[in-house]
């Protein structure tokens, strides 16, 4: 398509007004359209008004270029087409030989003369100036250029020759210094140019709006018509003014501009006209079209004139002649205008579309954008869908309870507004029953069970482009902490995890999305069409993988809940305890304590305080266990850099003996205390060795974590404390007093088989419904979910504008977190050998939390499944050259995911008052059937939100 030049169209339809106005009666004026209020049917008025105007141009200036090429387009000869042939060719003959005299510089020479007296008898002198003329022969070598054309009509069919409308021979003289060297290429023959003259007489000159493709004035096929005539005519111009010689007076830029200027040119005309007497009422009216096509006759003929005497003057005043004679000129000057005149059709028609744009952006107020749209979509959604299937932003809390104080909290984001994205979402709790596997690698597996979620997550996308990055977004709050697995859901009772990692206190991560749209169902369709069978097995598995590449899954496991489960605590009975709970942590993590060495396995119709306490018994046994392997490595260590430096005589092995030689004093146990008597510990041995006398210790590096203890040697060292009496009754304690705790009625006895479970300290999250408990709930696959969305987009989508679209984890990771309390944060980026190290952490703990998969867990299961709603232009430019409304489009794609994702009718997710408006803008939503059952649609203004 020819880019035009807005400022110099304006410029030359500005001329014309005034030209026009100066033309037509006084009671009738021009007026520019965008001044002036009108209807939409103006504009393709002004369209209709426009390409008759430039038809008649073009047929106007083909008959002035080409003689009887306009009696012969009017005789209705319908068994014969014609083309216009057009040939050009040029010749450079040696012609002779010949001597020129060339005149040089005139020399003056003084010369003197003697003279004898007669009378006297002497001599005298005379002195005389004489000047000549030097000239030089040159031998110089004439050549004959010479330049034929013809324009010929042939036959579309054979292109067999019709007539000779012009012809044309030119030729002139052209001379060198040497005969070696032509002036010119002995033979310059270009191909055959053609014009498809029945395209130009058969175009449409009026707009037929009553068919499907007629979207806007400029967006129809008779203008798309008329375009692609033009463009054709204008290249034909163009080679033909390309295969004349380049040296010739025309080719002044000067020249043509001016001549080119000085011509009206109808096809710029993009006005209407109003009669003056005031009465804006009154609708508009078009110009008369003869009074135009008569300007332009006139200016035809006066710069033709002018062009033919400028040739004819140049030729005379040019030795040895010009190759462009008058005709020749004159014919090079009508191709010019015929080019111009399509520029100036191109130029009124875009000049409508572009008033348009400017009446859109006028109408709401500013540049329409992408990002503006967004924010209309999600104002719409509020007012179509009905409050229980309402877009919700995937932002969540991670808590125990709905009473309790979040943990933590996840939300999924675009990077750019760090705004949580809105999905449509479905409680899956009911639909998919019974616990769900997580592979942790090998052969363990652990089983997790509670609330699940479905979400549906539309993108949107304009002229291509890719849709907006996400970013995933979990953070734990003061001495909280969750497991969080992020991976794919491959079966209906299967997690897969790609990634896993403990988020606690104060820790906040942020992971990258990518989304990557899948091909249409259409166009996946299309390509495969002409496959063999095998080739499209192939690519319809390959399809399959894709689509299952879709459902992006994350599962939040909060830690105390499962650590009080796996211990037999009841419910709650670590969130107080955050000393005891990092202890715990610590142990599971970094020495991978078995939890039946930590577990209370006493009687369960005691308190929550007594089990508390038997549990704290048993992590001070652990932290001794482990404090002696501690003091033991480094009493080893000390001896070692004792012996070193014995050998270099600066140690007396008594003195090295008497370090250790006090053993430390064995007090009774104090659970409050015991572990702040740990860490004291080693800090006394230290002390007492330095007052000994012994080495410093300052070179001496104290391991944070020893390594595993061996089971046998746990067994061994470790002596549970007896389990505590069980409570007697008492008297109800006084107001005020203390903590005295009231009396529980004993339950019966659990089975040991029950104990072994762990039914005790069960997570809320877990208390989820059986599927026996409802019937009439359907079970739901959600892996089966992109296959029913790829079928609903194939069926529904008219458009082809729905694509199934891919959530990629990406790296690196960021990790916002605190050494501690009081620490300021500090920021880590986490690749591949972090992110296993972080995923092989989480797995261990997990390990341990569900004894190697004994025990099932309680989590939160979060599915998200995307697609991307790509509009093939920018949002103006859908409006705009498409006509198209994208609020309808949008409207229809978020109908199709929901009803998909809900498996509900229309009428169940919409609000009554939008059934209407949706009938009629998506009818395949809506069967006909239950069209009688629609509301009226009435206007929806902001109270409706």
């Amino acid at each position: 398509m020819q880019k035009i030049n807005q400022l110099e169209f304006t410029n030359k339809l500005k001329t014309c007004l005034e030209r026009t106005a100066a033309m037509l009666e006084q009671e009738i004026r021009p007026i520019k359209m965008d001044e002036e209020s009108h209807q939409y049917d103006d504009k393709f008025a002004l369209a209709n008004f426009t390409t008759d105007l430039a038809l008649d141009t073009v047929t106007t200036l083909l008959h002035t270029a080409f003689a009887g090429l306009g009696d012969r387009l009017e005789k209705k000869e319908s068994n014969i087409k014609y083309e216009l042939k057009f040939e050009a060719r040029e010749t450079c003959v040696y012609a002779l030989e010949r001597e020129r005299e060339i005149a040089g510089p005139k020399v003056t020479v003084a010369e003197t003369k003697r003279q004898s007296r007669t009378f006297v008898g002497g001599q005298s002198t005379k002195q005389k100036e004489v000047t000549t003329q030097v000239t030089t022969r040159v031998k110089e070598f004439v050549w004959t250029h010479t330049l034929t054309y013809s324009a010929k009509l042939v036959d579309r069919k054979d292109r067999s020759l019709v007539e000779t409308l012009v012809s044309g021979t030119r030729s002139r003289e052209l001379t060198t210094t040497a005969k070696e060297h032509s002036p010119r290429p002995a033979l310059k023959e270009s191909a055959p140019l053609y014009l498809d003259l029945e395209m130009i007489k058969t175009l449409p000159r009026s707009i037929d709006r009553s068919r499907d493709s007629c979207k806007t004035p400029r967006r129809n096929q008779e203008i798309d018509d008329v375009f692609s005539a033009f463009q054709s005519l204008a290249t034909f111009t163009r080679a033909v003014r390309g295969t004349m010689p380049d040296d010739h007076h025309i080719a002044d830029a000067a020249h043509q501009e001016k001549v080119v200027k000085n011509f009206f040119s109808p096809a710029a005309c993009s006005f209407l006209c109003k009669k003056n007497d005031h009465d804006e009422a009154k609708s508009f009216i078009v110009p008369d079209k003869a009074t135009l096509l008569n300007e332009m006759q006139r200016t035809l003929s006066e710069q033709q004139a002018s062009v033919r005497r400028t040739a004819d003057e140049a030729a005379k005043a040019t030795k040895g002649g010009e190759l462009v004679g008058p005709d020749e000129a004159s014919l090079l000057y009508v191709l010019k205008l015929l080019a111009q005149t399509v520029t100036d059709y191109i130029g009124s028609v875009t000049y409508l579309e572009n008033m348009l744009r400017s009446q859109l952006e006028a109408a709401v107020g500013r540049e329409l954008t992408a990002d503006a749209f967004e924010e209309y979509v999600l104002y719409h959604d509020r007012l179509l869908f009905s409050p229980d299937f309402k877009p919700r932003p995937f932002s969540y809390a991670v808590r125990r309870s709905a009473s309790a104080f979040p943990d933590g909290s996840i939300q999924i984001r675009t990077i750019a507004s760090k705004q949580p994205i809105r999905t449509l979402t479905r409680d899956v709790t009911l639909n998919t029953p019974g616990p769900v596997r997580v592979a942790l690698g090998g052969a363990d597996s652990i089983a997790f069970d509670g609330p699940r979620y479905a979400h549906a997550y539309r993108a949107q996308t304009f002229s291509g482009a890719t849709p907006k990055p996400l970013e995933l977004v979990a953070n734990a709050r003061h001495f909280s902490g969750f497991v969080l697995l992020v991976g794919k859901v491959v079966a209906a009772d299967e997690f897969q995890p790609d990634h896993a990692i403990i988020i606690q206190n104060k820790d906040e991560l942020i992971i990258p999305l990518i989304l990557n749209p899948l091909p249409t169902p259409k166009e996946f369709a299309d390509a495969i069409e002409s496959l063999s069978p095998e080739q499209r097995a192939f690519c319809e598995a390959f399809r399959a993988m894709q689509l299952s590449s879709s459902l992006c899954g994350l599962v939040v496991i909060q830690l105390k809940p499962a650590i009080e489960k796996v211990l037999n605590l009841p419910d709650g009975a670590l969130t107080k305890e955050i000393a005891l709970t990092d202890q715990l942590l610590n142990f599971f993590i970094e020495y991978q304590i078995s939890t039946d060495m930590l577990a209370y396995d006493g009687p369960q119709d005691v308190d929550k305080a007594t089990k508390l306490t038997a549990v704290k018994g048993h992590v001070a046994s652990i932290t001794n266990v482990i404090q002696a392997a501690r003091d033991e490595d480094l009493k080893r260590t000390a001896e070692e850099a004792v012996h070193r430096k014995m050998l270099e005589g600066e140690l007396s092995l008594s003195m090295a003996s008497s370090a250790y030689s006090e053993d430390e004093e064995a007090d009774d146990l104090d659970v409050d205390n015991c572990f702040e008597e740990e860490e004291a510990k080693p800090r006394r041995a230290m002390m007492k060795m330095k007052k000994k006398g012994g080495i410093s210790l300052g070179g001496l590096r104290r391991e944070k974590a020893g390594p595993p203890i061996p089971s046998k040697m746990m067994e061994r060292m470790v002596k549970p404390p007896p389990a505590p009496p069980a409570p007697k009754p008492s008297a109800p304690a006084a107001p005020g007093a203390g903590s005295a705790a009231a009396p529980t009625p004993t339950p019966p006895q659990e089975s040991l088989e029950e104990k072994e479970q762990g039914t005790e300290g069960k997570d809320k999250l877990t208390e989820t419904p059986q599927i026996d408990d409802f019937e009439d709930v359907e079970f739901l696959d959600i892996t089966q979910l992109p296959k029913r969305l790829d079928a609903s987009f194939k069926v529904l989508d008219t458009d082809s504008q729905l694509r199934p679209t891919t959530i990629k984890i990406s790296e690196p990771w960021r990790k916002t977190f605190k050494k501690s309390i009081l620490a300021e944060p500090q920021t880590q980026n986490i690749s591949d050998e972090g992110l296993a190290k972080e995923r092989s952490k989480a797995f261990d703990l997990l390990d341990a939390l569900t004894r190697s998969g004994a025990i099932p867990l309680g989590a939160e299961l979060h599915v998200i499944i995307c697609a991307t709603h790509a509009f093939d232009k920018s949002i103006v430019d859908t409006i705009i050259v498409d006509n198209v409304n994208p609020i309808l489009k949008t409207e229809r794609a978020s109908l199709i995911i929901a009803t998909t994702l809900h498996d509900r009718p229309v009428a169940d997710i919409v609000e009554s008052k939008m059934l209407s408006s949706v009938a009629i803008s998506s009818p395949l939503l809506l069967p006909a059937a239950n069209a009688e059952e629609i509301p009226e649609a009435k206007a929806v203004t902001s109270d409706d939100i």
